[in-house]
């Protein structure tokens, strides 16, 4: 049942990028919102989120130590934002590791932009014999 689940929702997330791009092609925006646009603010939303659960355990950290709460479940929810915060970290590294992927798609042959990119940033120079 959970598979079924996760590929309906999938789907939906899906029709909602394809609406989003459709909307843009119409207001005249077309081209703005590229795959690696779309996984730039895929990753931009991941870290915001990984951001509202390390603040979520620093505030209960805090009502632990200072309020005198009941520390046992506490303790549990404290256990299962970390578990939270690891999966968002590796959907994080999942996000930069394709974004990267599809920079390097754009860059073509490593070596020959190094190449032309040394050659850009050298000072050439010119030297006169004067006798």
């Amino acid at each position: 049942m959970a598979r079924k689940s996760k590929k309906g929702q999938f789907r939906v997330i899906n029709e909602i990028k394809d609406q989003l791009i459709l909307q843009a092609d119409r207001w005249g925006k077309s081209g703005f919102y590229t795959p690696l646009k779309l996984e730039e603010m895929e990753l931009e939303q991941c870290r915001k989120i990984k951001s509202d659960f390390l603040a979520e355990r620093s505030n209960l950290e805090y009502e632990m130590c200072l309020l005198g709460t009941d520390k046992k479940e506490v303790l549990i929810k404290i256990e299962r934002l970390e578990s939270y915060i690891k999966k968002a970290d590796r959907v994080i590294e999942a996000h930069e590791r394709r974004i990267n992927k599809m920079l390097d798609k754009l860059v073509g042959d490593k070596k020959a932009v190094k190449k032309a990119e040394d050659y850009i940033n050298t000072k050439h120079t010119v030297s006169v014999i004067i006798q």
